[in-house]
């Protein structure tokens, strides 16, 4: 018998675990327990990794993941290669185009613990680092959305760090910008003339590794 199972009057012998599986507990204001609330959920840890997703760009876009849309700010992403996509309308170049934040890590999500611990993490930051590449010709077709896209002849993005003048005291972009600057991500631009209004395709390669060894 188990430290945990003599513990009758413990409210730990409720808790719940499992050797396959990984706990989530989720606890903020916004999930449907409401606040001082908690919804858990079980995860299959040979799916994937779920990404928190932070983003900024400088115009319209619609991010895609694997030629997909990302219809949530948490998605599941399984093991292996991946390709991050934005199709970016209206920039002005004089201003930041892209900045991004994708981190899989236990101690990252202050409103997630997971039972058992994962160890290591996922990270996907915008950096000026020759990974994040960009066209202002529109491709032929999605292939550039997929793993596999020959990308060698399109630019590297630079760091623009610059945004728009903010109008009011009321900055709700600065928020998320400032999360992403705290988890290393950079703002990224593209050459072109102060004002001008361009359309930018932009693709970011990037693995997913497995962790914790095979279940």
């Amino acid at each position: 018998m188990t430290d945990r199972e003599l513990k009758l009057n413990s409210l730990s012998r409720y808790s719940k675990s499992s050797p396959l599986f990984i706990l989530e507990e989720h606890g903020h204001c916004e999930v449907p327990a409401g606040c001082g609330g908690v919804v858990l959920r079980w995860r299959d840890p040979a799916a994937g990794v779920p990404i928190t997703m932070w983003s900024h760009t400088g115009g319209p876009c619609e991010p895609l993941l694997d030629g997909s849309p990302v219809t949530s700010g948490r998605p599941l992403v399984p093991y292996g290669e991946h390709v991050l996509a934005f199709a970016v309308t209206e920039i002005d170049p004089a201003f930041m185009v892209l900045m991004f934040a994708g981190v899989h890590r236990s101690s990252d999500d202050e409103h997630v613990t997971t039972v058992p611990p994962e160890p290591g993490g996922v990270s996907v930051l915008s950096a000026a680092d020759g990974t994040w590449r960009y066209t202002l010709t529109e491709p032929p077709d999605d292939a550039w959305t997929l793993p596999g896209f020959e990308d060698a002849d399109w630019p590297s993005m630079d760091a623009v760090a610059d945004r728009p003048p903010v109008e009011g005291s009321w900055d709700p972009v600065g928020y998320r910008i400032g999360k992403m600057t705290e988890r290393g991500a950079v703002g990224l631009g593209v050459p072109g003339a102060p004002g001008a209004r361009v359309r930018a395709w932009i693709r970011k390669e990037f693995t997913v590794p497995r962790m914790g060894g095979d279940r």
